[in-house]
């Protein structure tokens, strides 16, 4: 069996493993990195970086420390790179762009759809599920998920809930300006690459916008497994109106459940009664196949997990974004 060596990437903190004989931009390009290189032969120096522990064979010499062309040295031990502008595989780099104020629309409960349309002639780049910043009045930005899925090109769209003063001064912004200043994508809750399993999606509130990213991606590809949509809200009066939700009833492999937690004998609701967990736990009883997404507060998103994972699935089969900036003991 060949040796490899480990070369941990700085900022970034990836980590290559590379043969033995082998260039290190060979490696990341074999191991599916994004990496800047044009001549291959050290020339035209795109793919520079500085060699800060361990050593390397670069042009016929062992060296242990100083700038290197990635294309032309190899590992002699595990090492240490400063290689700036490195994506992993599914990673996509943040930029920042201004967007037009398409149009804003209620969508009962509180909530308004935002329609933006990035500028024409700058490629939008996001993988279904992730989420963007919105910069606010104040300068701050507020983190939103992106309803729209990457192949509605340059349109993006958001589910925003006014529940504050705050959420209420954004809307006021976005009603009196035709420009917002937006960076993205983040996340790692995303379909970068569809599994070859079925779905299960979960969401709470406007956790919905994400999902429907979700959906639209899935459909737009082709997906072959089933897709099963649990949402969930306190009361029938809190859902909004989802003009896709019409659209996916007929949608082959494409199940929707709508659970409300606290319905009231007033609100006459006919449904799904009862926590979304529960809901997904009735459905399954085999937990150890499905792959599983939420979104919602943390206190739901754990809850959930909790629920699952007590009826068998692993929590490895479950993702959030919640897991990332809200992580629990």
């Amino acid at each position: 069996m060949s040796a490899e060596y480990a070369v941990t990437l700085e900022p970034s903190g990836h980590v290559l493993r590379v043969l033995a004989g082998e260039r290190v931009l060979d490696a990341a390009r074999r191991l599916g990195f994004e990496v800047p290189h044009s001549c291959r032969n050290g020339n035209c120096e795109i793919c520079a970086a500085l060699l800060l522990e361990g050593s390397m064979r670069y042009k016929g010499q062992t060296i242990s420390s100083g700038e290197v062309m990635t294309c032309l040295c190899e590992p002699l031990s595990d090492c240490r790179l400063h290689w700036d502008k490195i994506l992993a595989p599914g990673e996509l780099l943040v930029h920042s762009l201004s967007c037009q104020v398409l149009a804003l629309s209620a969508l009962g409960a509180g909530v308004t759809r935002v329609q933006l349309r990035a500028p024409a002639g700058k490629k939008l780049r996001y993988h279904a599920g992730q989420y963007l910043l919105l910069e606010k009045p104040d300068g701050e930005q507020a983190a939103f998920s992106i309803a729209s899925a990457p192949h509605h090109g340059r349109e993006l769209e958001l589910h925003i809930q006014v529940r504050d003063s705050a959420s209420q001064h954004l809307l006021e912004h976005l009603y009196s300006n035709t420009l917002v200043n937006v960076q993205l994508p983040f996340g790692d809750c995303h379909l970068a690459e569809l599994p070859a399993a079925p779905l299960v999606l979960i969401a709470a509130g406007t956790g919905m916008a994400q999902m429907h990213s979700l959906i639209e991606h899935c459909r737009a590809q082709g997906f072959a497994h089933p897709v099963h949509v649990y949402w969930g809200a306190r009361s029938p009066q809190d859902f909004y109106q989802l003009d896709a939700w019409r659209d996916w009833q007929g949608v082959p492999n494409l199940t929707l459940h709508q659970v409300v937690s606290e319905a009231q004998p007033d609100d006459h609701w006919q449904g799904r009664q009862g926590l979304l967990f529960e809901a997904v736990r009735e459905d399954f009883p085999d937990l150890s196949v499905p792959q599983v997404y939420a979104s919602g507060s943390p206190n739901m998103v754990y809850a959930t997990l909790d629920g699952l994972v007590a009826a068998g699935l692993s929590p490895s089969q479950m993702r959030a974004d919640v897991f990332a900036y809200a992580p629990r003991d």
